[in-house]
């Protein structure tokens, strides 16, 4: 005899404030305050609009939603209104008209709404949509109905994404914002610290309280925020970049640094002077898990590795949280697209490559990006070679020609056509050439606009 369990999904609950019109997510925080009373799983969808995941057997919906709807109305005096829905795009929808959607019913709540509603997947541009219009496209459903694969092509891999979740497909698991709680240690003495020495003897069991709180939740921290505040109520703050394994010890000779480098508690004063440090507190800053932490920047960590972060974080320090940069592959089509920078532990990475893009280039790119200055390609004959409306070439390739430079082409792959966006005003259209050049270059070539220009070279 055998069963069968089928753990039932989580519904999805969008609260919206209608009167909301300020991007300041400070401004939003009561509102969220207030929801905490409710539920600790919310994510800020943004400001003015959030989602609840609804457990199963959580209870009635309506009744969550009645009360949802007036605690918010009670402690914020901001109007609410609720949707519910199984997926987060069909909850978004059925905020906006107030609307609880029947389990399973996804798709056919949505397959009436007017083809503009895609924009909320944040997918797909408004002018995709007018696109969809003039072809004839006028509702979801519509758009659900044409072939996968041609949207692909014709619009792209987002758009594709976005048909799935047209058809009430695709639902991703809401992402709780995180708990933001106050892991600030201070330490107030009866008596001010009236030297720097006194401050720092001090500072050593602050630095081991705060790893301890951030053992506790298996955290440490990227930046050490420094604050002091006098007798005379004068307040110094300083953020120090540390590494993640930096010890007590380490953190307490930050505190010494900057208190002499403020001359706070000068050695000597007298601890009833206006000098004498009244508060002393330290606060960190890009938190991260000891796991992740464990990896580094190269992935692994050794002396030579931690030398090298050290260094980084000194850097941090002196020109501040981005002035260190890493660059992370990522979906896109050009060069350029395929790798972005984000501030090193400071800014969240972009998400991996999901998968090959139409038109893209093949592995492997090239190892280093050209100038775009602009190159000549020129035939046997001394004539440019040029790439007509179907992606031929006008000629063979038989030399590029570069800051004055003839360069014999000794192999050639190509031409490979690319038209991005045709119906948007950022509509691209390009060509690629490979060359193999006879001073045994390699280079990736582009032609757009009857203008051939170096993008890659390859290694």
């Amino acid at each position: 005899m055998s069963a069968t369990v089928t753990r039932a999904m989580a519904r999805t609950l969008v609260a919206r404030l209608p009167d909301w019109d300020r991007d300041d997510v400070a401004a939003f925080a009561p509102v969220l305050d207030a929801l905490d009373l409710l539920t600790p799983y919310v994510e800020v969808l943004e400001p003015g609009a959030v989602a609840v995941p609804l457990r199963p057997g959580a209870g009635d919906e309506a009744a969550f939603c009645e009360t949802l709807i007036d605690t918010i109305s009670a402690l914020t005096d901001q109007d609410c209104v609720t949707g519910v829905a199984d997926g987060l795009f069909a909850a978004v929808l059925a905020a906006r008209e107030g609307r609880l959607v029947p389990a399973g019913g996804d798709a056919a709540f949505l397959a009436g709404h007017p083809i503009d509603a895609l924009t909320a997947t944040g997918l797909v541009e408004a002018e995709v949509c007018e696109t969809l219009r003039h072809l004839g496209i006028e509702t979801l459903g519509a758009f659900v109905a044409l072939p996968g694969q041609a949207v692909a092509e014709r619009f792209g891999p987002l758009a594709r994404r976005a048909q799935h979740l047209a058809a009430g497909r695709l639902a991703r698991p809401l992402t709780p914002r995180p708990a933001d709680p106050d892991l600030t240690v201070a330490e107030t003495p009866d008596d001010p610290y009236g030297t720097i020495e006194q401050a720092v003897f001090a500072a050593r069991p602050l630095a081991e309280r705060l790893k301890t709180v951030l053992d506790e939740r298996n955290l440490t921290c990227t930046r050490l925020t420094i604050t002091a505040r006098t007798v005379s109520g004068l307040i110094r703050e300083r953020t120090w970049q540390v590494d993640p394994s930096a010890s007590t010890a380490d953190l307490a000779r930050r505190v010494r640094w900057q208190l002499e480098g403020w001359g706070i508690a000068a050695r000597g004063a007298a601890t009833e002077g206006e000098d004498g440090v009244a508060v002393l507190a330290l606060a960190p800053g890009g938190l991260i898990g000891l796991l992740e932490a464990g990896k580094g920047l190269w992935d692994a960590k050794n002396a030579t590795t931690a030398r090298a972060e050290a260094a980084l974080r000194h850097t941090q320090t002196l020109l501040g949280p981005e002035a260190v940069r890493v660059a992370t592959a990522t979906d896109g089509r050009d060069l350029t697209e395929r790798a972005v920078e984000t501030a090193w532990e400071v800014e969240a990475p972009p998400p991996p490559a999901s998968g090959p893009w139409p038109g893209a280039l093949p592995d492997p790119p090239p190892a280093f990006i050209g100038d775009d200055k602009p190159v000549t390609v020129l035939d046997v004959a001394g004539a440019p070679v040029t790439v007509a409306a179907r992606g031929d070439l006008s000629a063979t390739p038989a030399l590029v020609v570069s800051g004055g430079k003839q360069t014999r082409v000794v192999a050639w792959a190509g031409p490979w056509p690319v038209h991005e966006r045709w119906w948007s005003e950022e509509s691209r259209r390009y060509a690629r050439l490979q060359v193999e050049l006879a001073d045994g270059s390699a280079a990736l070539l582009a032609c757009e606009g009857g203008q051939w220009k170096a993008v890659g070279w390859y290694d």
